[in-house]
C-alpha cells in the first residue's frame, strides 16, 4: 500500500463526501497527501477570491475507487473505525484495510485489456491469445513482458464505460486493430509500456481542458517520440455545439492556460474548439 491515509485526513475525506471543505482545515502534516489526491483527480477545488481555495469531490464513486485501488481501503468508514480504536482485532483490520499488516505493495501493477478482435501476442516470449468476452477484461500485470504486433494500435481509453463498451464504438476505429487500455487513477504502468514498444498509440479521453491535460501531463510528457496523439473525432464540433456542458467548461477552464503552455500544436484546434463553445464534451456520447 501506498502511504498510510492519516484519521485526520481521512475524517475530512468523509466531510467532502457531503460538503466542500476549506484547504486550510487540512494540516501541514496532511496538505502532500492532498496535493496528490488533486494531482490524481480525485479531488478537486475552486478558488475563493485570490488566494482561499474550497475543496470538493465531485464524484463520490471515483474516490471510494481511488481508496480501494490504491489505498487498499474497501470501505472509508470502518476504516476510520479502525484507527479510532485502541484495541483492533485482525479480523476488523481486515474489513477495514485490505492488507492487515500494512504492506507498503500496490494492489495493481500493470494494466487492463480489451478488444473486440482476438490478437495474437506475447508473454515472457511465449504466445499469448489476447480474447476477453463481452463483460470481461483481462489484465496483464508482468507488462514489461508484454508484446504485441506491429500493426495494432494501443488505444488508452479514459473512462470505464467507454472502456466497456468498445464493441458499440467500433466505428470510430476503421482500418485500425485496436487494443484498448483502461487508464484508472494513479496507473503509470500505460506511460511505462508505451515507452517499450514501438506501436502507434491512441488517447481517447474527454474532450475538455481536464481530457487534454491528462494526455499532456501524463503520457506526451513521458512519451517523447511523435507515436501517439489525441483522438478528435471528425464531427466533434456538432457534438459539442449540441451535448456540450458549459458547467464542465466552467470547472475546468483552469487547466486552459496549462494546456496552452505545452504547446501542443496538433491539439489547437481542438482548444479553440472548446473555447469558442465554453463547453466541455465526455466521451460517453461517442457509445452508440
Amino acid at each position: 500500500m501506498s502511504t498510510r491515509i492519516t484519521l485526520s485526513f481521512a475524517k475530512l475525506l468523509r466531510s467532502l463526501l457531503n460538503e466542500e471543505v476549506n484547504a486550510a482545515s487540512f494540516s501541514s502534516s496532511n496538505k502532500k497527501m492532498l496535493e496528490q489526491f488533486l494531482k490524481d483527480d480525485v479531488l478537486d477545488f475552486r478558488l475563493i477570491g485570490s488566494r482561499q481555495r474550497k475543496i470538493f469531490c465531485a464524484d463520490a464513486d471515483n474516490l471510494r475507487q481511488y481508496l480501494h485501488n490504491k489505498f487498499e481501503i474497501p470501505a472509508l468508514d470502518e476504516y476510520i473505525s479502525f484507527l479510532e480504536s485502541e484495541d483492533t482485532q485482525r479480523s476488523d483490520a481486515a474489513r477495514a484495510v485490505s492488507d492487515t499488516k500494512f504492506r507498503k505493495t500496490s494492489v495493481f501493477t500493470g494494466f487492463l485489456l480489451n478488444c473486440y478482435e482476438e490478437l495474437s501476442c506475447e508473454l515472457d516470449s511465449s504466445p499469448f491469445l489476447v480474447r476477453p468476452m463481452e463483460g470481461t477484461f483481462t489484465f496483464v500485470s508482468a507488462y514489461r513482458l508484454f508484446k504485441i504486433p506491429p500493426d495494432v494500435t494501443v488505444v488508452v481509453v479514459e473512462g470505464h464505460e467507454n472502456f466497456r463498451e468498445i464493441r458499440r464504438q467500433k466505428y470510430l476505429f476503421k482500418g485500425l486493430r485496436p487494443l484498448f487500455l483502461w487508464r484508472y487513477q494513479n496507473s503509470n504502468a500505460i506511460a511505462d509500456w508505451l515507452n517499450l514498444i514501438p506501436n502507434h498509440y491512441i488517447h481517447f479521453g474527454d474532450f475538455d481542458p481536464k481530457g487534454i491535460h491528462i494526455y499532456l501531463s501524463e503520457f506526451k510528457t513521458k512519451i517523447p517520440d511523435e507515436r501517439g496523439q489525441f483522438m478528435i473525432p471528425p464531427e466533434l464540433e456538432t457534438l459539442l455545439q449540441k451535448h456540450g456542458e458549459k458547467g464542465l467548461y466552467e470547472k475546468q477552464k483552469k487547466y486552459i492556460p496549462l494546456i496552452r503552455t505545452m504547446n501542443d500544436q496538433k491539439l489547437l484546434p481542438l482548444i479553440e474548439i472548446i473555447e469558442k463553445y465554453k463547453k466541455g464534451l465526455g466521451q460517453e456520447i461517442l457509445i452508440r
